[in-house]
């Protein structure tokens, strides 16, 4: 499939399909982004100071969480309106993935971090207000926030099957929210490869407590992000391919299919 780039001389225009933005280039000034629409198979380079030298830990709600490379600042940053909440200075600890419970205008909002060492939940998402974890042992869980504190609760549910295509040495898995729906999506590798061999997706049947096979998406199509925050859209709204799973790969920059198939970016 086909890429070309935009002649836009300015940042894309928030858009109701998902953009990926690329931070690449040297540090400091020459620090640049790379915006590729999902919709039009089309990108623009641009550079937004506030970008450069960041990680960007997760998006959420409209807002990135942007960590400094040479300083331990942290803050909020709205990409459309450019407004900016800073947050307290970040040790430099490793972090497995960053959860915003609400928009930060709620004045409930909570922003978590997990941290790599002895992590409760290695995966999460805020699913109809409620923050969801999966652990080592894919076992579900639930963190409610009680004044100052984080109350982890174990739900009890059935834990998801193994995947099921033989010849797989690991598994990643992503929970999703969609629509008020809690899903499970497990992608399978082939032997000791970086080669997907297989796709599976489950959701979380709350009356039983137990995961239901998911055979289509209907309309959904469902972004994966490495650093564990996931996106749901409606493909009708967006123009994207529907019934479809993207998703990326550390060390390289190509988006993927569920059918494996790789769109150069």
């Amino acid at each position: 499939m086909a890429v070309t780039r935009s002649h836009l001389s300015l940042p894309p225009p928030p858009l109701p399909c998902p953009w990926l933005v690329f931070n690449h280039g040297e540090h400091g000034k020459y620090s640049t982004q790379t915006f590729f629409n999902t919709s039009q198979d089309t990108y623009v380079v641009e550079r937004i100071p506030e970008l450069c030298d960041k990680i960007i830990f997760t998006c959420s709600y409209g807002w990135l969480v942007l960590l400094d490379f040479e300083s331990d600042d942290c803050f909020l940053l709205n990409p459309v309106s450019m407004k900016k909440i800073m947050l307290p200075p970040l040790q430099s600890y490793p972090f497995l993935c960053c959860i915003l419970s609400s928009p930060p205008t709620d004045p409930n909002c909570a922003l978590i971090f997990v941290c790599r060492e002895k992590p409760s939940a290695l995966y999460a998402t805020v699913c109809e207000g409620k923050i969801y974890g999966l652990t080592l042992d894919r076992s579900l869980l639930t963190v409610d926030i009680v004044g100052s504190y984080l109350v982890v609760t174990q739900l009890g549910a059935e834990k998801p099957p193994r995947p099921s295509v033989r010849g797989t040495s690991r598994s990643d898995c992503n929970l999703v929210d969609s629509c008020g729906e809690l899903f499970l999506v497990i992608k399978s590798y082939l032997g000791m490869t970086m080669k997907i061999r297989d796709v599976e997706v489950h959701k979380m049947d709350f009356s039983r407590l137990v995961w239901t096979t998911v055979d289509s998406l209907g309309d959904r199509t469902f972004f994966l992000s490495i650093t564990g925050n996931c996106v749901s859209c409606s493909a009708a709204e967006s123009g994207i391919k529907h019934n479809s799973i993207y998703y990326l790969e550390r060390s390289d920059r190509e988006l993927y299919g569920k059918d494996e198939e790789s769109i150069p970016t």
